[in-house]
């Protein structure tokens, strides 16, 4: 039994190669070449995944390629990023974690980049550490729902339940899987999985995916694919390969194929399985079991490629890439070229130009001048092809055109040949390309254009050479080919797509600089995490002029991408830029390019959404804020700051205020003493009253006086000068700096002046000033010396005539003869 057994596995396996050999043909698709000239890190792309967001990782060898349909950026590992796993043996395999984490496992090494900085991880130790492992790692895997699995001496430990689970001993675990939410998966280098129960961790089901004699065979690696309660394997040998699905409800295996080569990973699209191997790829059907070898890949020249294929993914659109081990990276659209290219070698040329030649209704004149084309579509419309681009008659008595040129989405504005399809649109040939003009509402819509990355002859097309067919056909003449294609079965002129596109910001500029992750700016850190992972950004004062570089990640058809932009903040309104209206800022790799001049301190917020129709905008927009600060003298702390200090400053000028008005009244009403006590002073001495002057004790017995009690000199020439002005005004209508500046003295001086003598007798300024009316009336008086005295206010005459001696060293009598006077 065993014997038949092998028998029949042998003869299953030599139809299954013989089948594969039968069917092997030639790709349908084109595929465009990227390489290590187009920015790529090597020609050898080992693995690609498609991000959540669309953009393309590819691997090389050891190198991180990140793709956004523009450019290739890649990071390389050093030593310290490597972490040893002695159990893996297999090549280099991707996973993405729940976790932030990109794993890159080669051979017996596993690197680690954080995807929220796009770098890689220094100690991969730290972060198994993080996981809750401080164990050696033999092996980590990642399942379909992005948990970490990390194999250590004692078992299989769940990153995120934070438990452990027995393994079979002696043998490599090659893959992990979960099912259903309760079943773990685990598969060794035998062929056989265990299933388990992830509650209990109890083994339910011991599985053979083949039998004994085929254990030695596929042992060297395995690739797993989970689709719903399917399980797809390829596992490789030394030489040969199988591809195997484990259904998880029935619990059983089923072989789809085998080959004598390797087949080194799977990719799904709808029901279709693609195997990338050693020669070309396979295509298996799950509705139908159908299997189809690709062995020789066309390229967009026409070119054919027989290579080896590491990898096969699809993006978001549906776009296929190969990852081949020495030709670099393929790129295939995701629909098929519509259009068929027939050069003047072929028979079917010769027949389409028949064909052209017969239906073809274009003339080279239009009123008395010639031009390259003219045609009369089912409206009446005439339409005209110049060197200038495409002209639009409504009405025969139209004396001006509309004109349709590069700004309106032509790829060239000399046109050679005109036609209309069945739906009424008008289809025009170039100098460069071909293009579609959509009409709505007797209006032109837009214009869709097509190139050499469509399929299209990049050469010049032949003057009148298109017409329409019967049969809704187009045939038109380049210069060295004919080309025919279908208006109604283009994807790209159904008005909708079956995928949206949304814009990703992929470069930042502050002031003409280009912005890193982690690297400082004028001594500020803009990016912590990656561009990827980042929406909004914080900016000084002076950072602020901005380049936002936007990809739509369209790599379907990149120079059919349009944008809608607003920023709030600055202009609420929205805007609509293309690659042929917007001054360059939409180049024709569909890129954008915003430019933020000179913004002021504030919030801003760019909105923007990506489509390929000019007037389909579904999505939801992107939001990117930009937040510049105040510089620090007009921040709100600053202003808080400044307000306290001000509010300070007021009450300190309040309290100084009041003190200086208490202090004022207070000197006013010490300055009005002292005035009064000056006007009594005067008055005193100026004899104003009834008082007389009498001689004093000491004049009288010849004592000596006290000098603190005598007046100054300075006092009594300085009251002298100011009694005539004391003594002629009250005592409010006065002041000190008045008195002082009939003194002719400065006020301080005269105040301090004052203050010590004002206390003093005023018996030494009376005497002096009662002399001095003595004087006075001694010269122009013929009084007797007695009425003199009298008059002057002395007690007696001869007190009078002792005291004019002792200041004037002679009696008056003597003062008048010496005057000569009586």
């Amino acid at each position: 039994m065993e014997v038949q057994s092998i028998a029949r596995s042998l003869t299953l396996s030599l139809l299954t190669f013989l089948s594969a050999c039968v069917m092997a043909e030639t790709s349908d698709r084109r595929f465009e070449k990227f390489n290590a000239s187009d920015g790529l890190a090597d020609n050898s792309a080992q693995t690609i995944y498609c991000t959540k967001e669309g953009r393309m990782v590819i691997t090389t060898m050891g190198q991180i390629n990140f793709f956004d349909g523009q450019k290739f950026s890649y990071i390389d590992p050093t030593e310290e990023n490597l972490y040893p796993l002695v159990d893996y043996a297999g090549n280099y395999h991707l996973y993405f974690d729940r976790y932030h984490h990109m794993w890159l496992k080669n051979t017996h090494n596993v690197t680690c980049v954080d995807l929220q900085t796009e770098k890689f991880t220094v100690s991969i130790k730290e972060e198994f550490a993080k996981f809750g492992m401080d164990k050696q790692v033999r092996d980590m895997f990642v399942d379909a729902d992005g948990i970490v699995w990390l194999s250590v001496e004692d078992g299989l430990y769940s990153v995120e339940s934070k438990r452990s689970y027995p393994l079979r001993k002696g043998h490599n675990l090659q893959d992990v899987e979960t099912s259903q939410d309760k079943y773990l998966l685990l598969f060794y280098e035998d062929g056989q999985m265990d299933m388990v129960d992830l509650a209990t961790g109890k083994r339910i089901v011991l599985s053979a995916a083949y039998n004994e004699t085929e254990k030695e065979t596929y042992k060297s690696s395995s690739v797993l694919l989970k689709d719903s309660n399917l399980l797809y394997q390829i596992r490789n040998g030394k030489k040969q390969a199988i591809f195997q699905s484990f259904d998880v409800v029935k619990r059983e295996w089923r072989t789809i194929l085998k080959t004598p080569y390797h087949l080194n990973n799977i990719a799904k699209k709808d029901s279709l399985f693609y195997l990338s191997s050693e020669y070309g790829y396979w295509v298996y059907d799950a509705s139908n079991g159908h299997l189809n070898h690709v062995e020789n890949l066309l390229l967009q020249n026409g070119q054919l490629l027989n290579t080896d294929i590491n990898v096969l993914a699809f993006d978001k659109q549906g776009g296929l890439w190969v990852g081949t081990e020495k030709r670099g990276l393929l790129y295939s659209r995701p629909f098929d070229p519509p259009f068929t290219i027939y050069d003047w070698n072929d028979k079917q040329a010769k027949v389409y130009y028949g064909y052209m030649s017969q239906y073809a209704r274009s003339s080279t004149t239009f009123r008395g001048r010639t031009v390259n084309c003219t045609y009369r579509d089912s409206r009446g419309w005439t339409w005209v092809g110049t060197s200038q681009g495409l002209h639009l008659y409504r009405h025969t008595s139209d004396h001006l055109p509309q004109i349709i040129t590069k700004n309106d989405g032509l790829l060239n504005n000399v046109i050679h040949a005109i036609v209309e399809d069945h739906e009424k649109r008008i289809w025009v040939t170039t100098t460069y390309g071909v293009s579609c003009v959509f009409i709505k509402d007797r209006e032109i819509d837009y214009v869709c254009s097509y190139n050499e990355h469509d399929c299209v002859p990049n050469e010049a097309f032949v003057n009148g050479g298109a017409a329409c067919l019967p049969d809704g056909r187009i045939v038109m003449q380049s210069l060295d080919h004919m080309m025919v294609f279908n208006p109604q079965s283009m994807e790209t002129l159904k008005g909708e797509y079956a995928y949206e596109i949304y814009p990703k910001l992929i470069q930042l500029l502050v002031n003409g600089n280009n912005v890193e992750t982690g690297v400082e700016h004028d001594g500020k850190i803009i990016l912590e995490k990656a561009l990827s992972c980042t929406s909004e950004i914080d900016l000084n004062y002076n950072q602020n002029s901005l380049m936002l570089i936007y990809s739509a990640l369209n790599y379907f058809r990149p120079q059919h991408t349009y944008y809608r932009v607003r920023v709030k903040g600055l202009d609420d309104r929205w805007h609509i830029y293309t690659s042929y209206d917007s001054e360059g800022k939409v180049d024709k790799n569909g890129r954008l390019r915003l430019l933020l001049e000179s913004l002021r301190p504030g919030l801003y917020v760019v909105e923007i959404q990506a489509s390929m129709l000019p007037n389909q905008w579904d999505t939801k927009p992107d939001e990117w804020i930009v937040r510049i600060h105040q510089p620090w003298w007009r921040t709100t702390g600053m202003f808080v700051l400044l307000g306290s200090l001000l509010l300070v400053l007021l009450g300190i000028n309040a309290y100084c205020y009041l003190r200086n008005a208490n202090m004022r009244v207070m000197r006013n009403s010490e300055e009005q003493g002292i005035i009064n006590r000056i006007r009594i002073f005067a008055e005193r001495c100026c004899n104003r009253g009834s008082e007389l002057l009498e001689p004093t004790p000491e004049e009288v017995y010849g004592y000596g006086t006290n000098p603190q009690n005598e007046l100054s000199p300075e006092f009594n020439s300085t009251m002298i000068k100011i009694m005539p002005q004391i003594l002629s005004k009250e005592g409010s209508q006065i002041s000190m700096r008045d008195l002082s500046n009939a003194a002719g003295m400065d006020v301080q001086e005269f105040y301090q002046l004052i203050t010590a003598n004002i206390y003093k007798s005023p018996r030494g300024l009376a005497v002096q000033v009662m002399l001095q009316r003595a004087i006075e009336m001694l010269e122009t008086t013929g009084k007797d010396i007695p009425d003199i005295s009298e008059e002057c206010g002395f007690v007696s005459v001869n007190f009078f005539i002792a005291t004019f001696f002792h200041h004037m060293k002679q009696t008056p009598d003597q003062f008048r003869h010496k005057k000569g006077i009586g």
